[in-house]
């Protein structure tokens, strides 16, 4: 009798039991459900924008072969992941992972570039835009063909370019990939080499070197007379904020010391903030801007693009004009130096992305390095000596911050050679500084010897092994008279 009464005693509290645990695990696999599905969403969002606004660029813009760009400028996991058409001037990316499967488009807009949508309507997205092309100042500057200059071992140096496009092995995703090296002495190019399927027209991207050229724009409205770099940072809703940020100056941005609380990251984490602003949103100035601040401004730097990316929200609020922006990379910098093989690309609002997606040719990146190299003057051309940064610019671009000395020394939105824990270039003099971008992207400056080298490429290995700067540039000096500054 007890027995039978345990039994059924037991029967009913494990069938009470089973069915909870049957709810529980019901309610978990809904909930890894939805977790796994925002997780390939989020993946897919990053790469589809990143994947069809390249391939927008390339094919659309540039006129590569859609098969060639996806064999050199997509990684192997990207193209394993996604596959694009391309109709006009519209790119959709079908990103599939296991069983998901999701589209995304970027599309070519006069003036503003390759913008992948991130979500926003087509109609909205059609809507914003440059009404006409301006027409580019007239420059007259013809590039010179490299010479011979007394004192360089030519021999060397030829060696030296060599060595940077010659390959070891076959995989693409572990050959240098070098696509343009330039060496600009002395007033004198020395040195203009391209890889295959590359020429002087070619422009190239320049990933995070786009930085150095934003900040390059706020210095020409500092001439202008129309922004001080000391004021609070004009940043949609900063005024009203109350964590420090309205206190954040554009000099802040400028050199990398505001503050922001995250991690700079690309690879490790694909929907991190970085991947998301510049990839999956269609205001990335407006992600960026909703960013907290960890300290006081001014007391720590972190190489954060956030900061990269809000140049671009000050400049377009401090011209407070869309069109005058749109127009405004070219009116004020590219139509000068005679970069004709350049260009922004805009997020889908409009706002140029201050901190990546730069094209420009190998001679034009080397033309934006002797505008630092001569003062921010022309130094050749029609317009040779027009000022079109103020006077001290470059000097204040290239001064470390003192937070940046415990770390990388940084000045605005420049790689600095000064002293400090990690050099930059440890054989180069040190007054040597750098526009760097990823996958080896380098204007690298050294004012002591009148030099800018350039080199451009698509270095997939990690940490660019397979391209190594220092080695790169060492060669160079080598061909090159000794300096007392070295």
């Amino acid at each position: 009798m007890f027995r039978a009464q345990y039994r059924v005693q037991w029967n009913k509290k494990g069938f009470l039991v089973v069915r909870k645990l049957k709810a529980v695990l019901g309610i978990l696999v809904v909930g890894a459900g939805i977790y796994s599905y925002k997780f390939a969403t989020e993946i897919a969002a990053v790469a589809g924008g990143y994947v069809s606004q390249t391939i927008c660029t390339n094919v659309v813009m540039i006129g590569r072969d859609l098969a060639e760009v996806e064999a050199q400028d997509l990684s192997y996991d990207q193209n394993w992941i996604s596959s694009s058409t391309v109709n006009g001037n519209w790119v959709d990316t079908l990103i599939e992972l296991g069983p998901l499967s999701f589209t995304h488009t970027s599309t070519y807009r006069p003036g503003l570039g390759c913008s992948h949508l991130g979500g926003m309507q087509r109609n909205d997205f059609e809507a914003i835009g440059l009404q006409q092309l301006a027409a580019k100042p007239a420059v007259e500057a013809i590039w010179p063909a490299p010479v011979s200059v007394p004192g360089v071992d030519m021999q060397q140096l030829d060696a030296a370019v060599t060595a940077a496009f010659t390959e070891t092995v076959d995989d693409v995703y572990q050959r240098k990939n070098t696509r343009a090296v330039l060496v600009h002495y002395q007033g004198e190019l020395i040195a203009e080499r391209y890889g295959s399927g590359f020429d002087v027209d070619t422009p190239l991207r320049g990933m995070s070197m786009t930085k150095s050229a934003s900040a390059t724009l706020i210095g020409i409205l500092v001439a202008q007379g129309r922004l001080d770099i000391q004021d609070p940072a004009p940043i949609r809703g900063w005024s009203e904020r109350e964590d420090g940020r309205s206190t954040v100056t554009t000099d802040h941005l400028l050199k990398m010391t505001a503050g922001f609380d995250y991690q700079e990251e690309m690879e490790s984490d694909p929907r991190n903030l970085l991947s998301t602003m510049l990839y999956a949103v269609p205001d990335a100035a407006g992600l960026a801007a909703q960013t907290a601040l960890k300290g006081e401004p001014g007391n720590s730097w972190d190489y954060q693009t956030v900061h990269s990316v809000l140049l671009q929200e000050v400049i377009r609020n401090v011209i407070d004009d869309d069109q005058a922006y749109f127009g405004f990379p070219e009116q004020a910098l590219f139509g000068k130096l005679g970069m004709d093989n350049s260009f922004f690309q805009a997020d889908a609002t409009g706002t140029f992305i201050g901190g990546a997606s730069m094209y420009a040719s190998g001679r034009d990146w080397t033309k934006l390095g002797l505008l630092y190299l001569n003062d921010g003057v022309i130094s050749y051309g029609a317009r040779q000596g027009e000022r079109i940064l103020p006077k001290g610019w470059v000097e204040y671009a290239t001064t470390p911050s003192e937070p940046s000395l415990r770390k990388h020394p940084y000045g605005a939105q420049i790689w600095l050679n000064s002293e400090a824990p990690q050099l930059l270039f440890p054989q180069a003099p040190q007054d040597a500084y750098a526009f760097q971008g990823h996958f080896g992207q380098y204007v690298i400056v050294i004012p002591s010897m009148e030099l800018v080298v350039v080199r451009m490429g698509m270095t997939f290995s990690e940490g660019g092994k397979s391209f190594d700067k220092q080695v790169f540039l060492q060669s160079i000096l080598q061909a090159l008279p000794a300096t007392d500054s070295a």
